[in-house]
Parts: C-alpha cells; structure tokens; sequence
C-alpha cells in the first residue's frame, strides 16, 4: 500500500493527482493500492477518493500499514516516515506550477537525499519509476540530534551577546 500526504496548505498539488489518475488508469497502479490525503485541490480525481484530515492516531495507522510514503516535503510527514523506517519518495511542491509561494520544498527535499538518500521526484513522469525502484531500497533510520541541535542554538545565542 502506497500512502500519499500532499499537506494541508492552500496550494493545490494537481499534477501529482493527474499523474495518480493516469497510473491507475493505466493499470500500474490500483486503486485499492493508494490512499490519498488532500486538504486543497483544483482538480477532481476520476479514479481514486482522497481524504483532507483524519485525526492523527488513524493517520499513523495508515503510515504502520503503507509500503512506501510519498509526501510533498512537509518536514513533519518527512521526518514521521523516517522515525517509523518506511520507505519514502518526496515530491516537492514547486512555485512554477502555483504550488507554493517559493521553492523551500526542494531545497528541504535536497537536504534529506542528501542525508538519508530519499529519493526526489520533481517531474511526475518519473513518479512510477521511482515507485518501483522502492523496491530494493533500504531506509536510513532517522537519528534524532537534540544535543547537536542545542549546543548550535547556544553557541549563536553567546555570539549575539
């Protein structure tokens, strides 16, 4: 089971949609297979339901149960994914196509290949591909860094003084 996460921003993610649509209709991918969560969107799918928000305990229930995440490169379902070990595939949202206001998603997106070797899909004709690439593919469990994190913060903070 493939679960996608597009966000709950006001900016429709259509081409991942149109693309979810053309897969299915094509039989590479099934219905029963995905399971989509969209907050906005512009375009009607015509194969496939989505959903906006559930609460969190069913959302984390689906994440136990999906084979790979797909997510637009929110940092929280980014980083959800990887506590839990799952496969994931990020496609960032990109301003070019009214998708969000900058391109942050992409660069966030470019930082979590780097680190943890997650696949980026910025063209949706490369998203079935690296679909099924998933296939071999190992996740690097994420390593949280607290103390990293908060000697950094402090070391900026005695600078400022």
């Amino acid at each position: 089971m493939i679960f996608i996460t597009l966000g709950t921003q006001k900016f429709q993610f259509d081409r991942m949609l149109k693309e979810l649509d053309k897969l299915i209709e094509e039989g590479k991918l099934s219905k029963d297979d995905v399971i989509i969560q969209c907050v906005y969107s512009e375009y009607t799918p015509k194969n496939y339901t989505t959903f906006a928000l559930k609460p969190q305990s069913e959302i984390d229930e689906i994440i136990e149960k999906a084979d790979i995440i797909i997510t637009h490169s929110g940092t929280g379902s980014i980083i959800g994914a990887l506590k839990k070990g799952k496969k994931l595939i990020i496609a960032p949202r990109l301003k070019k196509y009214g998708e969000h206001v900058d391109n942050h998603q992409t660069e966030l997106a470019e930082l979590f290949n780097y680190k943890y070797k997650i696949p980026i899909v910025l063209d949706m004709k490369d998203l079935y591909d690296t679909i099924t690439s998933m296939k071999d593919y190992v996740p690097i469990k994420w390593e949280a860094n607290n103390k990293k994190l908060i000697s950094s913060i402090e070391n900026q903070i005695n600078e400022l003084l």
